[in-house]
């Protein structure tokens, strides 16, 4: 007799086949029959409802949050089993026990490697999968604390050889954040370097270019230069174009992207399901030359320094306290915990982002930055529910196959993470279950609002959302990269 028997559903297994009414029985942590599945143990209602893989999150900063909060509930709550760490150029690792990073993540823990990183959250225990990326900007730190040059080339041989060595370890490849430093000062030659060490051992080059303004098309031609020089394969991080006046790239980034494709580069890329973009404040304007007519689209959504302006427009802030928007942005740069402030910023346009979500080798990554207070970008909270709702569901960008697939088996394979993205016998039992029908993010810019329609969550077998909420249960695995595939 199996363990859990999954009765009635609408299964979309995530290959992008059509929906077919089946049962899905689950033992062992893993799907061992699909249709007519007998007697179980457990037997779960999903009449009215659909049962997908369990979504994975291919673009996150979710590194820190799954010490702080082991069920990861921004995620999991959406149906997300597998989260995809160390994009940006920021990673857990390494890291010197006993600091906090200046960075995004604050990383702060026991561990020094990717191996003592994975062992310390296999040893608390995770709510979903984890896999991640090795951070360049975070290696390049750790061995040269002056971030605003090229490191000599003795620092630059330790700083290939720790990415070569994480990947080694089980990274999936390494990230770079090329509009933060270091990574904003390093030069195309190093950065063919550390893709190289990553490609050495099977892993892939991942993203976030140079500039995604007007620069867009020339950033993007980088990342292929590097990819095609080092042997990886390349993933573009968030792929969108900011910025009203240079609204209109993306469809030439898209045909780059695809004549790459075609010509055999191993390329994709992920996109998150909102107009508007968030990160570090202080990495997006300079103090010393303030960008007064972009801080009109800022919105601050943590800031330890000035919690009293959390969820309020710079201009709107800036006439409360009696002062200009750019005295105002140095007043926040200057501040004790400035690298922790989080913005959102208004400059995507909706018809390019929905031409990126639909086109094929598309993925779904919320780029969400968790943060405890404050109201953070609805992207952490509701992009999966979100993309199947409004996307899918109410707008028809892609029909209900093409949706899972998005957010399942294309970042599966993308990452090659076995056993993982889909609803068949041998895989892992990774799947949620939710209803069509009312689907959908709640979040908002103003309110932190969690999504509706997610019913049930399994997670390696283990039953981890319930329609009463969280069960309880931490049966997330740390995931490496499959070397047997070349994604």
């Amino acid at each position: 007799m199996i363990e859990i028997a999954i009765r009635d559903g609408l299964v979309v297994d995530g290959t992008g086949d059509p929906p077919r009414l089946a049962d899905v029985g689950i033992s062992g942590g893993e799907i061992v029959a699909v249709g007519d599945v007998g007697a179980a143990a457990k037997d779960v209602d999903a009449s009215g409802l659909v049962v997908a893989p369990g979504f994975i999150d291919a673009h996150t900063h979710d590194d820190m949050q799954l010490r702080r909060d082991p069920f990861n509930r921004e995620k999991i709550l959406q149906g997300v089993t597998t989260v995809i760490c160390g994009n940006c150029g920021f990673s857990a690792f390494p890291h010197r026990p006993g600091q906090t990073s200046p960075d995004l993540l604050s990383t702060d823990g026991p561990w020094e490697s990717f191996n003592s990183y994975a062992e310390t959250l296999r040893t608390q225990g995770i709510g979903p999968n984890m896999a991640t990326f090795v951070g360049h900007n975070t290696v390049s730190r750790h061995f040269d604390p002056q971030v605003d040059r090229r490191p000599d080339r003795r620092k630059r041989t330790q700083i290939t050889d720790r990415i070569r060595q994480a990947v080694d370890e089980g990274a999936l490849g390494v990230s770079t954040g090329l509009i933060y430093e270091p990574g904003k000062s390093s030069v195309t030659e190093d950065l063919i370097e550390i893709a190289t060490a990553a490609a050495q051992v099977g892993g892939l080059y991942c993203s976030h270019v140079r500039d995604e303004g007007a620069g867009l098309l020339d950033s993007i031609d980088e990342a292929i230069t590097i990819a095609d020089a080092s042997g990886a394969g390349l993933q573009l991080s968030h792929l969108k174009t900011v910025g009203r006046e240079n609204w209109g790239l993306v469809a030439a980034a898209l045909r780059k992207i695809d004549t790459a494709h075609q010509r055999g580069l191993d390329i994709g890329f992920d996109v998150y399901p909102y107009t508007a973009g968030s990160g570090p404040f202080e990495q997006y304007f300079d103090p010393d030359n303030v960008d007064v007519a972009r801080l009109d689209f800022v919105q601050i959504v943590h800031c330890p320094d000035f919690p009293h302006f959390e969820g309020l427009r710079v201009p709107a802030i800036a006439a409360a306290e009696g002062c200009e928007p750019a005295d105002l942005t140095r007043r926040i740069i200057a501040g004790q915990r400035s690298t922790e402030t989080v913005c959102v910023i208004f400059e995507i346009d909706e018809d390019e982002m929905r031409s990126v979500l639909s086109h094929p080798r598309a993925m779904i990554g919320s780029d969400g930055i968790p943060q405890d207070g404050g109201v953070p970008h609805p992207r952490l909270i509701g992009a999966f529910p979100r993309v199947v709702g409004q996307y899918g569901r109410d707008e028809g960008l892609f029909d209900l196959s093409a949706t899972v697939q998005k957010m399942t088996s294309i970042p599966a394979d993308r990452f090659a993470l076995k056993s993982r993205g889909r609803v068949q016998p041998g895989c892992a039992a990774d799947i949620t279950i939710f209803d069509h029908s009312t689907i959908n993010d709640r979040a908002t810019y103003e309110e932190r609002n969690p999504p509706e329609g997610i019913e049930w969550v399994f997670v390696n077998g283990e039953i981890a959302v319930t329609p009463d909420g969280l069960s309880g249960v931490l049966a997330g695995q740390v995931l490496t990269r499959d070397r047997g595939t070349n994604a």
